[in-house]
């Protein structure tokens, strides 16, 4: 990411350039006009620092007093151009600058969240399939009755319509009581994976998108900070 520091020839005002666009800091007449249109790059470098470039032989650019033609800077160090040794605010480089921000640690909060929202999809499946049971037991029952009609006097066939029923009803009263918990579960979850599946910038949750599509884009899609890869 490279940025263009020069005076705007419109208003003498500091003019900062990253490709399509641009923006003017300062009050106007403010830039004297020994700095040049487009006086120096800086270069973000992928470790935080920057590097500075005076871009023409008879532009003067200054890095803590000091007249330099290229050179890796901190935002601690002073930047000044001309021979009049115009200062450049870094909060005014800062502001233009997207933000980097680090979304690595929201690998684990959208894990947990898959995880237990798998986790609840698989027990409900696995309750659904046991359910299954007392259908299996009252047609084993029938069709051992229909094979052998002299089964149905027996105490073993009234037994298994027992123990169906049982099974039944103890399905239907767990299903009576869960009705209300999984619900709960899933707002508790679905609340808490809303309060922390956020940017770290401007903390504007990041909907329901996963983890590896989300580190597809290059921005954050509200505040549009750089998002660290």
């Amino acid at each position: 990411m490279e940025l263009i520091i020069g005076r705007d020839a419109s208003t003498s005002q500091l003019r900062i350039t990253m490709g399509q666009q641009s923006k003017t800091f300062g009050s106007a007449g403010c830039v004297p006009m020994t700095v040049s249109r487009q006086h120096c790059s800086l270069t973000i470098n992928p470790d935080g620092s920057y590097r500075i470039t005076n871009l023409k032989p008879q532009n003067v650019t200054f890095v803590n007093g000091v007249e330099i033609m290229v050179k890796t800077i901190m935002e601690k160090d002073k930047i000044e151009l001309g021979p009049s040794k115009f200062l450049v605010s870094w909060d005014w480089i800062k502001s233009f600058v997207p933000q980097m921000v680090d979304f690595r640690p929201l690998q684990r909060v959208w894990e947990e969240y898959d995880e237990h929202k798998l986790d609840q999809q698989i027990a409900d499946r696995k309750f659904n399939s046991l359910r299954g049971i007392t259908g299996l037991i009252t047609m084993g029952a029938i069709a051992l009755s229909i094979i052998f009609p002299e089964f149905r006097e027996t105490p073993l066939y009234i037994g298994l319509y027992l123990l169906g029923i049982l099974i039944s009803v103890g399905f239907t009263v767990k299903a009576y009581k869960d009705s209300s918990k999984g619900p709960l579960r899933q707002k508790q979850l679905t609340e808490e994976f809303q309060q922390h599946y956020v940017c770290p910038h401007c903390h504007h949750f990041l909907g329901f998108l996963s983890y590896g599509v989300l580190m597809q884009n290059e921005t954050c899609p509200y505040c549009r900070a750089k998002i660290k890869k």
